[in-house]
């Protein structure tokens, strides 16, 4: 069998890149001279992440190791989602972002204080090599009075390239106060931050080079408009909720547009108006993508108007010339009368799919483009009173061989097994459960999950505690928030020692809970050995959310922790409190500290290189 150490340099290089960089800098820093040189050369081509790493490891981390590379870092990702508080943590230990002089790429993630994103922002303006910076943040941001310092900052960054601001903010509706110019942004993203037009101006003007643009925008009047022409622009990708004259505004600006993609709900236009604005405002378009939801009118047979919806995207204009095809899928069964109409292939990301939709296209043969390679993301609504429908002629027949994320509600019937043929690479399951019995079907979907790492239950129901008997040897994050067991929305000493005792809960490493009191807390950070982060919402807990001081809860925990752990209030939902766990139990091995918990396959690493390999390794996937 191959030893580890035989390995050379570029297999050793081609094998980290399948390891997190907590278990690199834990296993190898500090082994010998050669294994520091090849991962200083590691980073200097690869992203240093403090995702999902728990509290001791990053103590040790900073405490130990981060300042011997930290100016050879050149990607960087700081996420607060499944570590509170990390970059404020970061920052307070003086590991600022002007220290990565080498930094070409930094991702923030839900940070949620503006302060914290000033800081780091500001910083970024001495970064010289700094041309992709990314903010995700949760869909329902906070208003943010200064949320213009934070833009100041970016369009201060000299060489940035790519932005991608996400959720920062709910709305931008005033002309954003910049005082530079950004002349090498080429690529900006503004998605799920409701943009008016005159916001958008201000920032064309300090953005004078940008080709690609995705944003979404809302207007409630008709006299807004963009005041130049912005001929640089070549990608526009939007999701609106504007008038008519607004959306012509907005493309007769753009003309040389390449690529267009446009989703809405707020304006329906059929083939043939569709095929006039496109010979008008976009003479040089190639890439044209559209997703609408619109409502039947009143009154209507539903499949005949369908079919006169369709006939005004089979002209010449697109079915011979530019090739373009379109498909209609819609409930017969539902109440809305919601019809979504979209062209093909479908290249969005997230879809609604119902077991009872039916669809139609103008494609030449209905089978073609059924299989959505695309979505990465579905919401699946399965009803079980009309199960028959798969068999309608009309069916939306359809593959989805790339999900990572799935929210479906059991019991499910064959068609799902259709849609989803393999789950390899689904990474998050959250599951509506209504009746005991779905506790089967559960396990049987668990059982074709490789990958799956995140499993959310919701249910509103008296449920019994199937959940304690549920098994997978990839799940290690498991939010039982929305989850009601015998009766109760609370867990009590009883269920919360099932769940510790349960195959899930020997396992889980973070866990969403609402438990009945606080002992409760102590028994099941002592007991859940691989927990690193509990987020909990106590009942009776009483501390007043508008208030940051004297927080009674926090303050006992604290106590009783002799604040070795990380303990907050989660700041967009408050009656949350967020432990982020330090064990600090490590073993010693080769000179270097090596967590008992985290890194036991070290020693299967070392011996086994090939077994190594069929633990880690990922299917690829087509993007």
């Amino acid at each position: 069998m191959v030893q580890f150490e035989s390995l050379a340099n570029e297999l050793l290089l081609d094998l980290f890149e399948f390891l997190d960089t907590t278990y690199l800098i834990r296993a190898f820093l500090g082994l010998n001279s050669r294994f520091d040189q090849l991962l200083y050369i590691h980073f200097q081509t690869n992203y240093f992440s403090f995702q999902s790493i728990s509290k001791e490891d990053f103590d040790i981390i900073c405490q130990q190791h981060f300042s011997l590379f930290i100016d050879k870092i050149i990607s960087f990702r700081l996420s607060n989602e499944e570590t509170p508080n990390l970059s404020e943590l970061i920052l307070s230990q003086n590991f600022t972002i002007n220290r990565f002089i080498h930094l070409q790429s930094l991702s923030l993630y839900y940070i949620k204080s503006l302060d914290t994103l000033i800081k780091i922002t500001f910083q970024c303006r001495y970064l010289l090599h700094l041309t992709h910076l990314e903010i995700i943040n949760n869909e329902y941001g906070e208003r943010y009075i200064r949320i213009f310092s934070l833009f100041d900052n970016i369009w201060n960054i000299p060489n940035l390239i790519y932005c991608n601001l996400n959720g920062i903010q709910k709305e931008l509706t005033v002309p954003p106060r910049i005082s530079s110019i950004a002349p090498y942004m080429k690529y900006l993203s503004i998605k799920n931050i409701k943009c008016n037009l005159r916001f958008l101006s201000g920032l064309f003007e300090c953005t004078p080079n940008l080709q690609h643009l995705c944003s979404t925008i809302k207007s409630d009047s008709t006299n807004e408009h963009l005041e130049f022409v912005i001929p640089s622009m070549i990608s526009l990708e939007l999701s609106f909720e504007i008038f008519l004259d607004s959306m012509k505004n907005i493309l007769e600006k753009m003309p040389n547009l390449y690529y267009l993609t446009i989703e809405t709900s707020k304006i329906y236009l059929d083939g043939n108006e569709w095929e006039h604005i496109i010979i008008n405002y976009l003479p040089k378009i190639k890439i044209f993508r559209l997703k609408i939801n619109f409502e039947f009118c009143l009154h209507t047979n539903k499949e005949e108007q369908i079919d006169q919806i369709l006939n005004t995207f089979r002209s010449t204009f697109w079915l011979e010339k530019h090739q373009w095809f379109v498909r209609c899928h819609w409930n017969p069964y539902d109440s809305t009368k919601l019809i979504t109409l979209y062209t093909l292939p479908y290249t969005f990301k997230t879809i609604h799919y119902s077991n009872e939709y039916c669809s139609k296209s103008t494609c030449f043969d209905e089978e073609e483009y059924r299989s959505y390679d695309h979505v990465r993301s579905i919401f699946y609504q399965n009803k079980m009173n009309n199960i028959n429908s798969f068999n309608s002629l009309n069916h939306f027949n359809t593959h989805f061989p790339y999900i990572q994320h799935l929210s479906i509600n059991i019991p499910y019937d064959n068609n799902f097994l259709h849609c989803f043929q393999s789950l390899n690479i689904l990474t998050s399951l959250e599951v509506f459960l209504s009746e005991n019995s779905d506790y089967y079907q559960l396990q049987t979907l668990l059982n074709q999950t490789l990958h799956l790492y995140s499993l959310k239950l919701i249910s509103d129901q008296t449920l019994n505690p199937g959940l304690f008997h549920l098994t997978s040897k990839s799940i290690y994050r498991l939010d039982l928030i929305k989850f009601s067991l015998n009766g109760s929305d609370y867990f009590n000493d009883e269920d919360c020692n099932k769940l510790i005792d349960s195959p899930l809960g020997l396992q889980c490493e973070v866990l969403f809970i609402r438990i009945n009191n606080r002992t409760n807390i102590l028994h099941l950070i002592k007991k859940m050995s691989n927990l690193r982060l509990l987020v909990f919402e106590c009942k009776g807990d009483r501390q007043n959310f508008s208030s940051t001081t004297n927080d009674e809860l926090v303050q006992w925990l604290k106590n009783r922790f002799l604040s070795i752990h990380s303990i907050i209030r989660d700041r967009s939902n408050p009656s949350y409190i967020q432990v982020w766990i330090n064990r600090q139990k490590e073993i010693l091995n080769n000179d270097i500290l090596i967590s008992n918990i985290r890194y036991k396959n070290f020693r299967l690493l070392k011996s086994n290189v090939l077994a190594f390999f069929s633990k880690f390794s990922i299917p690829k996937q087509n993007t």
